[in-house]
């Protein structure tokens, strides 16, 4: 798996650093990603949504990257030293 560079981004209004990245399944390609906000920020809203909240920010394709605008789903938020780090899903649209 190659080193992903966690690049400016947001999540559900909140700025950070984050990137998503392709991963294969056996039901096919999938998409997941990270996010890290500084500790003022509150992942709270985001990670206990109902439905899926936006994510602007790097994606990483196999050969290509570019910036695009994805609807997600906060799987976990944790803790780190450089504030709090989401774990999403990309939701299939």
């Amino acid at each position: 798996m190659a080193l992903y560079e966690p690049k400016e981004a947001t999540l559900n209004g909140i700025e950070g650093e984050g990137y998503a990245y392709v991963v294969d399944t056996y039901q096919g390609k999938a998409y997941r990603g990270v996010f890290f906000a500084d500790e003022d920020a509150d992942l709270g809203e985001a990670a206990g949504a109902e439905e899926p909240v936006s994510f602007e920010g790097t994606v990483y394709h196999k050969t290509t990257e570019g910036v695009e605008a994805l609807d997600v789903t906060v799987t976990k938020t944790v803790n780190v030293s450089v504030g709090t780090r989401a774990d999403f899903e990309v939701v299939a649209g």
